[in-house]
């Protein structure tokens, strides 16, 4: 498949203006290739269950490929806030290991062909206005190709929109986020309908964000769902936070 508009962009401002790599600082490309191999190589098998602590009521199982820092926050922030488009197709790529952990650990969930719905945890439109897309549902695509690619059929379905009057969610503690995000979401009507007459039957939910701290964007994405009978199987993300435990599934909660 060939590269998209931005990415093309982007390397060619890399390569008439120079740049450097977004986790290392390598001049050269945004992502070097000792760094991008780097990623490729740790994904397999790198997801891992991981819960925030204390977790909140309703969470889906939840894995992450890592923790938020280091390098894969620089990619994340990168991407998200500073429009690296570049790193869409590798960080994807990583997503795409996390839902399929969150299918392997949700068990024989459908029959086999029967696709597999993406639900990106939707950003703010004043976010999306102010960054010139919507990060979030460009690395869910950017996954969702990497699963095609493996076999995977999935759909991606940016069903969830957010209430007038939701803040951001940077600095706020546990209670604040909660409360910021209690009924905040809800499921597109007209989407919805659309996507039942395209995919009549799906084989599971997977919802996906790049990063979960808390839980609560989780949890309120979950409910807003399994309102409209969506049952989620489980959640995809990038890295967990610090306020997390970590281990097999079933173990201490």
């Amino acid at each position: 498949m060939p590269p998209d508009p931005p990415t093309l962009l982007c390397a060619a401002r890399d390569l008439f203006l120079g740049g450097s790599c977004a986790a290392c600082g390598r001049r050269g490309s945004v992502l070097c290739p000792g760094c991008r191999a780097s990623l490729v190589q740790e994904a397999p098998g790198a997801p891992r269950p991981t819960r925030p602590d204390p977790c909140p009521a309703g969470l889906p199982p939840t894995w992450a490929c890592g923790a938020y820092e280091g390098a894969l926050r620089q990619l994340v922030v990168a991407h998200k806030e500073h429009g690296q488009q570049a790193l869409a197709a590798p960080l994807g790529a990583l997503l795409a290991e996390s839902v399929l952990a969150a299918l392997a650990g949700g068990g024989d969930h459908a029959p086999p062909g029967t696709p597999v719905l993406l639900v990106p945890a939707p950003s703010r439109p004043s976010a999306v206005r102010a960054r010139g897309r919507d990060a979030a549902l460009v690395l869910v695509r950017a996954a969702a190709r990497t699963l095609r690619r493996r076999g995977v059929p999935v759909v991606v379905a940016p069903l969830l929109t957010t209430r007038p009057g939701l803040v951001d969610q940077a600095g706020l503690g546990v209670q604040e986020r909660a409360a910021n995000l209690d009924g905040s979401l809800r499921v597109r009507p007209e989407q919805l309908r659309r996507l039942s007459r395209r995919v009549p039957e799906v084989a599971a939910v997977v919802l996906c964000d790049d990063v979960v701290t808390t839980g609560a964007t989780l949890v309120e994405a979950s409910r807003a769902l399994r309102a409209v009978g969506l049952p989620v199987l489980g959640a995809a993300t990038l890295g967990a936070t610090g306020r997390r435990r970590t281990g097999p599934p079933g173990g201490r909660r």
